[in-house]
């Protein structure tokens, strides 16, 4: 009789199905990239017999001896009409209502965290919130090591979803999804004092083109965290470097995205031009994780803001880093911020002209909607002759001041670096500067100051990126 209980036992327990397993961002409501390869991943028994079906393709795969698997899915059209993604292997995955469109990884501090319900034009925004727009937070946490999967899933944008999600990147989707219909998926990676080092894979950075002295001091950083133990670390682990690309950011990868929106910089102001090599390994950072060597990055130059009162040139110096970077990357783009900043609150609280300003140059960049008036004017080359300097620009578009009134921030000096004001007409798209005689100008500047709201702009009210710079002699 015991022999007898003891065969039906197993019977009784419920078997655990072993077999297909995808990460959590595969869920209902989710988005794929369009006009991309899409990657669908995960993991299953080895040999495991995995077949994928979505708008009409169908693919096969065998899950291999580490227990994963990939298959990737030819490139679609948009597409707003929710259809079902099924993934079958020894259980069957069926996630409902996936687009296609764009998918933006949001990635940042403070800023970029800040939720639609913290900015002015909240409310309204999340009023009219379109579920055709996709929002994809990612939890923040932290690990020194690499990790594969995260909870986190999709949701369409509602009143309350896109309530609690970031206001810059909601707004800026917004504005895309407004101008285009494609549907639109945000992906907010942020978490407030981040440093940029923070989403840094370490192994890219032997494999870039950087100062030596940056290289070394981002090897420092990281030997330091090798070295700790937890309770050694700071508490505040998003400013350790490594540890969000680890949590927040490996686990995405190999989705397909269509670009990078950086809002970050508030900790890293100090850096100055070294902040430029820090971008050079950020960009390759996500570019090797989501497999496109010419993801485009689109950096928010960020505003004025009273950092410091002993040197007022702490910011700008730090500017120029991200303008250097930007101006020698193809595929990076920054927008000026000049205009949208509070002096004396570092989380400006009216965010819809910077992201719809960021949206309009995206859409003449990559959409092809409207002309190069989006984009900042930037100095060109500053001639001095006949008691002139000429100052001409990239993108000049339609110079003018913003409010008719003359240059602000205007500076000029000699070889002393004794910079004085000075005052400016505006002849052609060109800066014209009287110089007084017997003066011989080396250097100028434009609102190179941490409250450098200058009011040099072109003709959609686009601010003059700021800029200090030689002055070539003509003779």
């Amino acid at each position: 009789m015991l022999k007898k209980i003891l065969l039906l036992i197993p019977l009784l327990i419920p078997l655990k199905e072993y077999g297909l397993e995808m990460p959590s961002v595969f869920s209902d409501n989710m988005i794929l990239q369009r006009e991309k390869p899409v990657a669908i991943w995960g993991n299953g028994n080895p040999g495991e017999t995995i077949t994928v079906e979505f708008d009409g393709q169908k693919l096969v795969t065998t899950v291999r001896p580490d227990t994963n698997w990939r298959v990737f899915l030819a490139p679609m059209k948009a597409n707003a009409k929710g259809r079902t993604l099924t993934v079958s292997g020894a259980r069957k995955l069926t996630f409902q209502n996936v687009l296609v469109g764009d998918i933006w990884l949001c990635a940042g501090q403070s800023n970029m965290q800040l939720a639609l319900h913290a900015v002015r034009e909240g409310k309204e925004a999340a009023a009219s919130a379109d579920r055709r727009i996709r929002l994809l937070q990612i939890p923040r946490s932290w690990s020194r090591k690499p990790v594969y999967n995260i909870e986190a899933v999709w949701n369409e944008a509602t009143s309350q979803t896109a309530w609690y999600f970031s206001g810059f990147a909601y707004l800026f989707g917004r504005r895309l999804f407004q101008e285009t219909g494609i549907p639109q998926g945000l992906v907010d990676i942020s978490w407030g004092g981040t440093r940029i080092e923070s989403m840094m894979d370490r192994h890219v950075i032997p494999h870039v083109q950087i100062r030596e002295s940056v290289r070394k001091e981002l090897e420092n950083q990281f030997h330091d965290l090798d070295i700790r133990s937890d309770r050694e670390l700071r508490p505040d682990k998003q400013r350790l470097p490594g540890v969000l690309y680890h949590k927040m950011i490996r686990p995405l990868s190999p989705m397909a995205v269509r670009g990078v929106i950086w809002y970050q910089g508030e900790d890293n102001h100090a850096d100055g031009m070294n902040y430029a090599d820090k971008l050079q390994v950020l960009a390759e950072t996500f570019r090797r994780a989501f497999s496109d060597p010419r993801l485009p990055f689109y950096i928010i130059q960020i505003p004025p803001y009273q950092y410091s009162l002993r040197d007022p040139q702490l910011l700008p110096r730090f500017w120029k880093a991200q303008f250097f970077w930007t101006e020698r990357d193809i595929n990076a783009e920054i927008i000026v911020s000049t205009d949208c900043g509070n002096f004396k609150d570092i989380h400006p609280r009216h965010k819809r002209i910077l992201a719809e300003r960021l949206a309009n140059t995206i859409l003449f960049r990559e959409y092809r909607k409207g002309n190069s008036s989006v984009l900042a004017p930037q100095f060109k080359e500053a001639v001095w002759r006949n008691n002139e300097i000429i100052v001409s620009f990239h993108n000049s578009n339609g110079l003018k001041t913003r409010d008719g009134k003359a240059i602000t921030h205007l500076m000029i000096s000699e070889s002393d670096r004794n910079f004085l004001k000075t005052e400016g007409r505006i002849q052609d798209d060109t800066l014209i500067i009287p110089v007084k005689k017997g003066m011989v100008p080396n250097w100028i500047r434009l609102g190179w100051d941490q409250s450098g709201n200058h009011n040099l702009v072109n003709c959609r009210g686009i601010p003059v990126a700021p800029f200090e710079e030689e002055v070539q002699i003509q003779q």
